[in-house]
């Protein structure tokens, strides 16, 4: 477990920043609102996760405490958390070369917004696999700790989406330059760098490898 605030701070950012620009319904979402209603529509899309994640990093969080005891579970948690990191890193760089569609015909209203995140599978396969344990293993060492992991993860996920909203309503170009496939290419690989670390900590809960 990473001990210090910097590098908990900086997990938690590099663990936001790739869920902020990975594919899926709500870039689309901050992409097609930039282009058709301007930055202010794509920025509400951005900082929507603010409104409709609590629910889940609370519940998340208080299932892995209650788990923290069953190695077996906690597991077969990070394993699963190693797959779906893998797959959202795989995805990242194959999109890299991938063209956003564009549509939405009127400015989405917030509960619709809302409604949209809470029915996207990212953010629920997220923090029950990946999110709460390392929340948890934060919290456990200091307060300030597990603050760090949240404020940092959060800053990555919005400020990505935020910056993508804005990009995306300066230049339609940058969104098919090789500068964003780069960064796309860059943040799929360090999601599956993440992966092999939760992968060794699920074979070091069955007793395949040993705790250091």
């Amino acid at each position: 477990m990473i001990e210090s605030l910097l590098g908990v701070f900086t997990v938690g950012f590099l663990l936001g920043a790739p869920a902020g620009i990975s594919p899926g319904p709500m870039l689309v979402l901050i992409i097609s609102e930039t282009f058709r209603h301007g930055i202010r529509a794509g920025a509400k899309v951005a900082f929507i996760p603010l409104l409709t994640d609590l629910p889940v990093v609370l519940v998340s969080g208080f299932l892995y405490a209650e788990l923290s005891n069953m190695d077996f579970l906690l597991g077969a948690i990070s394993l699963s958390g190693a797959v779906f990191l893998t797959y959202l890193g795989s995805r990242s760089i194959r999109a890299a070369s991938a063209e956003i569609p564009d549509f939405t015909p009127r400015p989405l209203h917030l509960k619709e917004l809302m409604v949209a995140n809470l029915l996207n599978p990212n953010p629920y396969l997220f923090w029950f696999t990946v999110g709460a344990p390392l929340m948890v293993r934060s919290f456990q060492q200091t307060l300030e700790m597990g603050a760090a992991f949240l404020i940092s993860f959060y800053l990555g996920l919005v400020g990505v989406k935020f910056m993508l909203a804005i990009v995306a309503g300066k230049s339609r170009s940058f969104l098919q330059g090789i500068w964003y496939r780069r960064i796309m290419q860059f943040l799929g690989l360090a999601l599956i760098g993440f992966a092999i670390f939760l992968l060794q900590d699920g074979l070091k809960f069955f007793g395949i490898l040993q705790q250091i």
